[in-house]
C-alpha cells in the first residue's frame, strides 16, 4: 500500500517533529501503520463523515486527528490533514474539500503516480538528537534522488539547510507562535546534532556526527529509520565540526 501526504499534510508534520517530537512519533507510528492497514489499527480508525465512505480519521495525543482519503481495492491512502492543539486542526478544512474540479483531481492523480514508491526514498539533510526522550527533532530531510550533482566537499549531496539557521527560524516560531518552551532553547551546538551525505561515485551514505553518537549508540537506529537509509550503504562518520559545542565560527 503506497502512503501520500497533501501539501497540507507535509507541512503539518513537518511543524510538529519541530515543536513535540512525542506526537510527531505517535503520528508517524500511525501512518506507518495506516499503509499496512487502512481501515484498522492505531488511533481507533472510524469514518469522518457517514455521508463520505471514503474519508477517515485516525486520533493521537487525545485531541489529535489525522483526517484521510481511502478507497476500498485502491492501492494508496491519501493523508489530507494532521492537526492537534499545537497546530492548524483539522476544523479548519473547508466543507468544499471533495470538491474538486476533474481537472484539479487528474493532476493530484498524475502528481501521485509520478511520486509511487518514492516515499521511502533514501534522504539527506540534518538533525538534532534529543537523549531525554531517545527522539530526534529539527530534522530535515530532502531525497537523494532529487539532486543532479554534487554539492559538497568530495562529490557529496547533501540539503542546503544549516543547522544554524534551522534552529534560528525553529526558536523563533516556539517564541512567538507558541508558548515560549520546547527544544530549541541556547546555543545550536550545543545539542547532538549530525548531517546526512550521500556519496553518488560510490553510492553510499554518511551519517557525519561527533563524539556524542558514541555516549548514544541508540540514535543510530533512530537516523537510519528517519532518513530511510539503507544499512548495509550507510557510514557513520566522525567530524569535529558536529561535535557538541564546536560550529564554523
Amino acid at each position: 500500500m503506497k502512503l501520500y501526504l497533501s501539501q497540507k499534510a507535509q507541512f503539518q508534520y513537518q511543524a510538529l517533529k519541530g515543536k513535540s517530537t512525542a506526537y510527531a512519533a505517535q503520528v508517524k507510528a500511525i501512518l506507518l501503520d495506516m499503509r499496512e492497514h487502512p481501515l484498522e489499527g492505531i488511533g481507533t480508525p472510524q469514518l469522518y463523515n457517514e455521508s463520505m465512505p471514503d474519508l477517515w480519521e485516525r486520533r493521537f495525543n487525545g485531541s489529535g486527528m489525522i483526517l484521510y482519503s481511502y478507497e476500498e481495492d485502491e492501492d494508496y491512502v491519501v493523508v489530507l490533514s494532521i492537526g492537534n492543539e499545537l497546530l492548524p486542526s483539522h476544523e479548519e478544512l473547508p466543507s468544499k474539500i471533495r470538491k474538486y474540479s476533474e481537472q484539479d483531481y487528474a493532476a493530484i492523480i498524475k502528481q501521485m503516480e509520478a511520486n509511487r514508491g518514492h516515499g521511502d526514498d533514501p534522504k539527506v539533510g540534518i538533525f538534532w538528537y534529543n537523549p531525554s526522550w531517545n527522539e530526534l527533532f529539527g530534522v530535515v530531510t530532502h531525497p537523494a534522488r532529487d539532486y543532479t550533482k554534487a554539492n559538497a566537499s568530495n562529490g557529496r549531496i547533501t540539503c542546503s539547510e544549516l543547522h544554524e539557521d534551522v534552529w534560528r527560524k525553529e526558536y523563533n516560531k516556539q517564541k512567538y507562535h507558541g508558548d515560549g518552551t520546547g527544544p530549541f532553547i541556547g546555543p545550536y551546538e550545543n545539542k547532538p546534532r549530525g548531517r546526512i551525505f550521500y556519496l553518488p561515485d560510490k553510492d553510499i551514505y554518511e551519517v557525519a556526527t561527533g563524539h556524542w553518537i558514541d555516549e548514544y549508540p541508540q540514535a543510530k537506529q533512530l537516523i537510519l529509520e528517519e532518513f530511510d537509509l539503507p544499512q548495509e550503504k550507510t557510514v557513520f562518520q566522525y567530524a569535529i565540526h558536529w561535535d557538541i559545542g564546536h560550529s564554523w565560527r
